[in-house]
């Protein structure tokens, strides 16, 4: 198996993925196949799932004759990720006929730009056994697009002054709400500041969802201009990044229970 990254923009999503990976668990199972790299992550509290396809037309290269599952370290792999973004391409290599128990990182440079040195990571691959879960599609009572950074803000505020977000939708608007022991904090966002917007006519969904997992796990301004976001009162919330190229990261969390 053999892929290249050489377009700067899908660097910088590559290396995101991965920074919020290592926020989930302690280990990463990539399933590289004919015609994508997937995969798919629990977190520890078995509250968000991340599900991740990047088709091979994504890459600037992407070569792999047969399916491979190649697991890493989430923290290791990250932190040679920090070394990406200062070269021109990225390369991922697995040769299990040559040594399979290795994952080849390497980060280059064109021969033009002078004073910039490649580098060359091997990476030691570990034994996980994990069952992928199989997720079906549903409809969903609420979806919406919105600006990632505007999501992203907002947030980070709400999480200020409480560890639980509850969002009450209806016609008119979103409404997010926090609440800490010494302050409140709602935030009302307008149909008209959504790219996108549908819910079933006479309909009101209140829902409430783990703020510190949002924040930490899921909402990035790095993956995606926007976030399309779906919201039930039967299943998990889905936040999915379109990539481009058939490819998407979705982030499901499971809503709080409710006393």
């Amino acid at each position: 198996m053999r892929l290249t990254i050489e377009n700067k923009s899908k660097q910088e999503i590559f290396v995101a993925i991965f920074q919020l990976l290592k926020n989930w668990s302690s280990h990463i199972n990539m399933h590289f196949e004919k015609d994508r790299l997937y995969i798919q992550s629990m977190d520890k509290s078995h509250v968000c799932l991340a599900d991740i396809e990047i088709k091979s037309k994504w890459f600037s290269e992407y070569d792999c004759s047969h399916n491979n599952k190649v697991s890493v370290d989430s923290n290791h792999f990250a932190i040679l990720m920090n070394y990406a973004l200062k070269h021109d391409s990225i390369e991922l290599k697995f040769e299990d006929e040559v040594d399979p128990d290795k994952l080849y990182v390497n980060f280059l440079n064109g021969k033009e730009k002078k004073g910039a040195f490649d580098h060359f990571f091997e990476l030691n691959l570990i034994e996980v056994e994990e069952d992928g879960l199989g997720i079906p599609d549903v409809e969903y009572d609420v979806d919406f697009i919105i600006e990632s950074k505007k999501l992203t803000e907002v947030l980070s505020e709400l999480n200020t002054f409480g560890q639980d977000l509850n969002i009450v939708c209806n016609e008119e608007k979103v409404e997010l709400n926090a609440s800490g022991e010494s302050a409140k904090l709602k935030v009302n966002i307008p149909i008209d500041d959504l790219n996108e917007y549908a819910i079933a006519e006479g309909d009101k969904l209140d829902i409430s969802f783990s703020l510190s997992h949002l924040c930490k796990m899921c909402c990035s301004m790095k993956l995606g201009a926007t976030i399309d976001v779906s919201l039930s009162g039967e299943y998990p919330m889905s936040l999915k990044y379109n990539l481009g190229d058939d490819s998407k990261v979705v982030f499901f969390v499971a809503p709080k229970v409710k006393d």
